[in-house]
Formats: structure tokens, C-alpha cells, sequence
């Protein structure tokens, strides 16, 4: 496996600073839903790693960051920074490093993550047990025989999608020539109260409609696009796959479904 860590690790992660508090650790794990955090300088030169498991393991928090701390639980976390639970001096690898190598580092040393720096150290990304999960996956979806590979299936997406351009274009004709007609009646023919709800009703529901098939032919034009530059699946976040399904779903986005999850405001 000579694919190299770059496309795969989590780009520009969350990081925190050695002279945070320990309660700071956990609301950033719980606020962008990981596990892992990098320890750095000011300058981003990586000295640390802080996780989950350390909080849990030093003050009696949960292991997995799902909910906010009780007064009690602040207070101790309040009590120490991240530089005194850390592990130091990390074990890192440059981005052009290979995954099997990445994979070798982490089962020989049981790390959970290792971050990802330049030639001076500075961090760069992450590299975690799931991104490597993900990055197997991949490697056996394309090695599994009898099943489209995902050049295949991604074409086969673009020509769904190119069907779905024509017929939403078609659709948002005629919702135009509906609004036409609706607005010429009212301009024309007197109407009663009742009938002037109606008919505002209607041209309400049409714009609505017509707002929408917009907003998703947007979409798919973006999705072509990037289609067309060959980056439709690629994350712009991490550097990773989107699948398939969420392609689908939201045609133009560019962010897998992790990357999406913590870009969200806290």
C-alpha cells in the first residue's frame, strides 16, 4: 500500500496549547466530536498529544466526550493544564510518508493517532485509527473483485446527475410558466377575497418549489464541475473520500460527512 498519508490524514485539525486547561481539552473534544488533539507552541511545532482516553484516565471523565461536565467535574479539570497530562514528545510523520508505514508506527507503538508535520515540525494534520480504517476500505473496495470499482461508480453518478440537470431544467420551465400565468390572471380578472388568498397561495407554493430545483441544480452544476476538474469525491477538508450516497444527497458539496460534522459552529 504506497498511498501516501497526505490523502487520507485530517488537514488542518484542532489543536490546543500546553498551558490549557484540562477542561479546555475536553470541550474542544466534545465541541468538534474527535478524540485526538495535537499539542503545540505558539508557532504550531507539535510537543504533544493529548486524547480522550488521558482525560478519562487522569480525572475521571468520560472516555468518550459526549456531554458537558458537571460543576464538579470543571472544577478538577479546572485544576490541571494539558502539559501535565500529555504524552510529550510525540511520535510524528510528514505527509508524504506512506500508509503502511503510518500503520506499522501506530500498531507498534499502540498510538490511537499520530499528527503530521512539516520539515520543522510544524503540524500539518492528523493522521487517526478511523482515517486509516477509511484508507483500508478504500484500498479493498477497489481490490474486490465482482463489484464496480469506484471510477465506475463515480461516472455512473455523473450521468445520474446530468439526467437530473435536464429534467430539473425542464421542471423549472414550467414553474415559470405557471408564476406567468398566475400573475397575468390576477392583473387581469377581478377576484374576490377568497380567490386572492388562493391564488397567493399558489404563487407562493410555485416560488417555493422554483426556489428550491434552483438551489439544487446549483448543486449538481457544481458537482459537474468538479466532475469535470476530477475532484467530485474528494474531500477538501481532509483530503479523503465523500461517498457515494452523499454525493447523491447534496451534489455540490465538498466536504466528507466527519469534515462537515466539525466545521459546524459549536
Amino acid at each position: 500500500m504506497q498511498t501516501s498519508v497526505k490523502q487520507f490524514m485530517s488537514g488542518d485539525p484542532v489543536s490546543i496549547g500546553p498551558g490549557a486547561s484540562a477542561l479546555d481539552a475536553y470541550e474542544l473534544l466534545l465541541r468538534h466530536g474527535i478524540r485526538h488533539l495535537p499539542v503545540v507552541t505558539p508557532d504550531a511545532r507539535v510537543i504533544g498529544v493529548v486524547t480522550a482516553d488521558d482525560l478519562a484516565a487522569a480525572l475521571a471523565l468520560p472516555l468518550r466526550p459526549r456531554r458537558a461536565l458537571a460543576a464538579g467535574e470543571r472544577r478538577a479539570a479546572l485544576e490541571w493544564c494539558v502539559g501535565e497530562i500529555m504524552t510529550h514528545a510525540p511520535q510524528t510523520l510528514c505527509r508524504d510518508a506512506t500508509l503502511a508505514e503510518a500503520a506499522e508506527r501506530m500498531a507498534e507503538g499502540r498510538f490511537g493517532c499520530l499528527p503530521i508535520v512539516d520539515e520543522s515540525g510544524r503540524l500539518e494534520g492528523l493522521l487517526s485509527e478511523t482515517d486509516l480504517l477509511h484508507a483500508l476500505a478504500n484500498v479493498l473496495a477497489r481490490e474486490r473483485p465482482g463489484e464496480p470499482g469506484k471510477p465506475a461508480a463515480l461516472a455512473g453518478l455523473v450521468a445520474q446527475l446530468e439526467q437530473e440537470r435536464v429534467r430539473i431544467a425542464e421542471q423549472l420551465d414550467r414553474y415559470h410558466a405557471v408564476e406567468r400565468d398566475l400573475s397575468a390572471d390576477a392583473r387581469e380578472r377581478p377576484m374576490d377575497l377568497p380567490e386572492r388568498s388562493a391564488e397567493l397561495g399558489e404563487v407562493s407554493l410555485t416560488a417555493a418549489l422554483d426556489e428550491l430545483a434552483t438551489r439544487r441544480l446549483a448543486g449538481i452544476d457544481r458537482a459537474l464541475d468538479h466532475a469535470a476538474q476530477g475532484r467530485l469525491s474528494r474531500c477538501d477538508g481532509c483530503g479523503g473520500s465523500i461517498s457515494l450516497p452523499r454525493l447523491r444527497a447534496l451534489p455540490g458539496t465538498t466536504l466528507c460527512i466527519g469534515c462537515a460534522r466539525a466545521a459546524e459552529p459549536g
